[in-house]
C-alpha cells in the first residue's frame, strides 16, 4: 500500500508538470482506493437537493467540533518537538505543494463557480505576495524545525498516510468524473480547519514555535474559505452542475481520508519515540 501510494504521488505530479494519462496498474490502484473508500465511508442518508447537503454538512461539522479526537489532544498538550517535527513530515508532501493541483479544477467549473474557487486560491498563494504564500510559511516552519525543505526528501521518508492527502485532491481536480466530489470535500475541510488546527496553534504555543503562521494564518483564513466553498457549491447548484449525491460523497470521502492520515501520522511520531526510547535502553546494556 505504501509503495503504491508513493507510486501514485509521484504519477500525480508527473501530470501536473504534463497532464497524461497514468499508467494502468497505477490508475487501477487509484480506482480502488478510491471507490473502496467512498464505499466505506458512505451513510445512509443521502441529500437529495442542495439544501439537505448543507444539513447534513452542518451536522457532521458539529459532530467533529463536539468531539476532539485523542489524537489532537495528545498534539496539543504533549506531544514533544521532536515527535512534531515527524507529524510535519507526514504532511510536508502536501505543505510543500499546496493548492497547486487545484488549477486542473477550473476549466471543470462554469465561470460563476470559479469565483469563489480564485478567492480561496488567492488566499493559498498570499494574494501574489510570495512570502505570504502557504507554502512558503510551510517551509519556515520545517527552517525552524531544522527539517529539510526539499520534496525529494519528503517522498523517501513518507509513510503511506503521508501521500493519501495530496493523492486525494489530485484525483479530485484531475480524474474525478464530476468536480462536485470536490466541491464537497474543499468545503467541508475549509469548514472544520479552523477548530481542528486548534491542536497545531496550542502545540506551536507551548513548544515555543515561532514559525506558527502556516497554522494560525490557516485558523483564520479559511473561516472564509468556509463561506467560499458555499458560495461554490451554490453557484454549481444554479447551473445544474451539482450532484449533491457525489458532493456528500466526496464530504464523506474526505473526511475519512483526512482523520486515517493525521491519526497515522501522530501513531508515527509516537512510535518514534519509543523506538528511540528502546535503543537507549539496549544501548545501556
Amino acid at each position: 500500500m505504501s509503495d503504491l501510494q508513493k507510486e501514485l504521488f509521484l504519477a500525480n505530479r508527473s501530470c501536473i508538470k504534463q497532464l497524461k494519462p497514468l499508467d494502468s496498474r497505477i490508475a487501477a490502484f487509484e480506482r480502488d482506493w478510491i471507490y473502496s473508500t467512498i464505499s466505506k465511508t458512505r451513510t445512509a442518508n443521502i441529500p437529495a437537493d442542495l439544501g439537505a447537503l448543507r444539513q447534513q454538512l452542518a451536522n457532521l461539522v458539529e459532530e467533529d467540533r463536539s468531539e476532539v479526537p485523542p489524537s489532537a489532544l495528545y498534539v496539543a498538550e504533549h506531544m514533544t518537538r521532536d515527535e512534531f517535527k515527524i507529524l510535519v513530515q507526514e504532511f510536508a508532501l502536501d505543505g510543500l505543494t499546496e493548492a497547486q493541483v487545484f488549477y486542473h479544477l477550473m476549466p471543470r467549473l462554469n465561470l460563476a463557480a470559479q469565483m469563489p474557487m480564485l478567492r480561496m486560491m488567492i488566499d493559498e498563494f498570499g494574494s501574489g505576495n510570495l512570502k505570504r504564500s502557504h507554502t512558503t510559511l510551510y517551509v519556515d516552519l520545517l527552517k525552524e524545525l531544522e527539517m529539510p525543505v526539499d520534496l525529494e526528501f519528503y517522498i523517501g521518508a513518507n509513510s503511506s498516510a503521508g501521500f493519501s492527502f495530496p493523492n486525494m485532491f489530485c484525483w479530485l481536480t484531475m480524474r474525478a468524473d464530476d468536480p462536485s466530489y470536490f466541491a464537497g470535500v474543499i468545503t467541508y475541510f475549509e469548514t472544520v480547519v479552523p477548530f481542528f488546527f486548534e491542536c497545531y496553534t496550542s502545540i506551536c504555543e507551548r513548544l515555543q514555535i515561532k514559525a506558527h503562521t502556516y497554522y494560525s494564518e490557516h485558523v483564520h483564513i479559511d473561516v472564509f474559505h468556509a463561506i467560499e466553498g458555499q458560495r461554490l457549491l451554490k453557484a454549481m447548484d444554479a447551473t445544474g452542475d451539482l450532484d449533491p449525491v457525489k458532493a456528500w460523497h466526496g464530504i464523506c470521502m474526505g473526511r475519512g481520508i483526512i482523520n486515517a492520515a493525521f491519526d497515522a501520522a501522530v501513531d508515527k511520531a509516537r512510535c518514534r519515540k519509543h523506538f528511540d526510547r528502546e535503543r537507549v535502553v539496549e544501548r545501556a546494556i
